[in-house]
């Protein structure tokens, strides 16, 4: 999120009017609003899916999971698309 937010202050303080800058930012806050690592509701029967989205968003990357367990890793690294 915090990577988010400087996307949008640089939006913000780019060039051009406010009005194009109010839409600009607009329209991308709408399209990440989407992504998973921005809406996910935490769930243990959801779990693995949420964090394979999380992977293939980059919100997370694989060494992210080094306190997990080696059988997570290793699934998640299977299913994970680069």
């Amino acid at each position: 999120m915090d990577q988010l937010n400087k996307e949008y202050m640089a939006i913000l303080s780019g060039e051009g009017n406010a009005s194009e800058k109010f839409w600009k930012l607009e329209k991308r806050i709408k399209e990440d609003k989407k992504d998973c690592g921005v809406q996910c509701e935490m769930s243990r029967s959801n779990q693995f899916y949420i964090m394979l989205e999380l992977l293939n968003e980059g919100a997370i990357t694989i060494d992210d999971l080094e306190d997990f367990s080696e059988d997570l890793k290793e699934t998640m690294k299977h299913f994970f698309n680069r």
